[in-house]
């Protein structure tokens, strides 16, 4: 009973900031929170520990995927471009993505570490599938609304 009312306060939050006018991230990291919850079945106890792991997960994430691979597309194109780049600073730009594909993998490795203290192994794969599917269906979305009715 309790996991029931906790996916639907989730889900009702979600929708809630759905239909509100917040920040675009805001409303999606709602709408994955309801989502991943749901999915791997969390108990109140488990989504209160682990819902701090995993958005400390994310933040690593977001740096490692998105400003990191922006620093680097702008040094590019700051030096006009993939042509004019000196085979130094490529060398040095391919250090750089193999380091930060390494520290990715660690911080995986960290978080299903940190997990195992709060969710089941079986819960941890689970996930894996889950941020699978959630990113699955958004693309599906996405592509919904952009194609003409």
């Amino acid at each position: 009973m309790h996991k029931i009312i906790l996916t639907l306060l989730l889900i009702s939050l979600s929708v809630g900031c759905l239909n509100a006018q917040h920040n675009r991230r805001e409303k999606l990291k709602a709408y994955k929170t309801a989502f991943i919850t749901e999915r791997l079945d969390l108990s109140s106890k488990e989504a209160e520990k682990f819902w701090p792991i995993y958005n400390d997960f994310e933040k690593k994430m977001f740096q490692l995927k998105v400003l990191n691979k922006r620093e680097a597309r702008e040094l590019i194109n700051n030096n006009g471009g993939m042509d004019a780049l000196k085979n130094e600073d490529a060398e040095k730009l391919l250090a750089q993505l193999i380091q930060n594909d390494q520290d990715i993998l660690n911080a995986k490795k960290e978080l299903f570490k940190d997990l195992k203290n709060v969710i089941s192994a079986k819960k941890i794969l689970r996930l894996n599938g889950t941020e699978h599917e959630f990113n699955k269906k958004l693309l599906e979305e996405f592509r919904n609304k952009k194609r003409p009715n």
